[in-house]
């Protein structure tokens, strides 16, 4: 095996790991451990294993932890901020987030003079323009998806807290039913569910209960924290019926009916958007079959 064929392997090899830590980077969401969790709902610092090597997650939400510091530091005030309520909802630290961008741009910068290289050893030259100008451009471009991947995956977050919120409705409104308290109520039917919006809102009514606050200040918190307002009416019909004591099950009912409505036209005007987004590239396939269909019969007509 020559030279040139090693250095590409090798650089074969760097592009690849490159793009497997931009993935990993992107798609993986730090989850934190259970007994951190129940230490910040105690209000206690969270503990720390000793004699035991951590986990790997761990490790990596460490190291990301420290480069993400270590770059908020020496950038510009502000520059690696990142939206608060977004990186909350779906579960990325502030400093994860700083690493993600930080890690991405460094990629992109790297990246395009290593091609150029690679190039060069197998005799094609660029100026050295094109490797700086395709460096610096790259690195501009990963450094902002982060943003649009952080926006992305908040909305779709958002999405399914809203539609796990229509059962959380109708099961506060069984137990409603069932004469139990709004605080019972609402305690109860979150312990019903399963997946992470119903775990959200254990903790917010938990961390409430801890408070000595009511349930549904924990709903508004949850709702100010997610950017899901309709955890505020929630917990406006839940204070409604503890002060004044009516009865909320019909409005439960109700409001899970007129959200599954919202949520259904949302989808229709989604499913709709795509559908014309696909009018352009079919028109341009059909164009293109038709040119090929008749590309024989054409040029034999300029052949005679």
């Amino acid at each position: 095996m020559s030279g040139p064929q090693v250095w590409l392997i090798g650089c074969g090899a760097v592009v690849g790991l490159g793009a497997f830590l931009l993935v990993r980077a992107v798609l993986v969401v730090e989850q934190p451990r259970l007994a951190d969790a129940l230490a910040r709902l105690d209000g206690r610092p969270a503990p720390v294993s000793v004699g035991s090597m951590p986990p790997t997650s761990d490790r990596w939400a460490r190291a990301t932890g420290r480069a993400g510091t270590w770059a908020a530091a020496r950038l510009p005030a502000g520059a690696l901020r990142g939206p608060s309520q977004a990186l909350a909802l779906i579960g990325w630290t502030p400093e994860g987030y700083a690493a993600r961008k930080v890690g991405l741009a460094a990629f992109g910068a790297v990246v395009v003079p290593l091609l150029t290289a690679v190039l060069g050893m197998i005799g094609v030259r660029l100026p050295v323009v094109v490797p700086v100008a395709g460096s610096l451009a790259l690195a501009g471009v990963l450094f902002f998806i982060v943003d649009l991947v952080v926006r992305d995956q908040a909305a779709e977050a958002r999405g399914q807290m809203r539609r796990a919120l229509c059962s959380y409705l109708d099961l506060v409104s069984l137990r409603r039913d069932a004469s139990e308290g709004p605080t019972i109520a609402l305690e109860r039917a979150a312990a019903l569910g399963n997946g992470w919006v119903f775990r959200r809102i254990v903790d917010a009514l938990v961390a409430a209960r801890l408070a000595g606050e009511a349930p549904w200040d924990g709903l508004r918190r949850l709702a100010a924290d997610t950017g899901v307002g309709e955890l505020a009416d929630v917990a406006d019909i839940a204070a409604v019926a503890a002060v004044e004591g009516a009865s909320i099950a019909p409005t439960l009912r109700a409001r899970a009916q007129s959200l599954r409505v919202q949520l259904l036209a949302e989808e229709e005007a989604a499913a709709n958007t795509a559908s014309e987004k696909l009018t352009a590239p079919v028109a341009l396939l059909s164009i293109a079959f038709l040119l090929l269909f008749l590309y024989p019969a054409l040029a034999r007509l300029m052949a005679s």
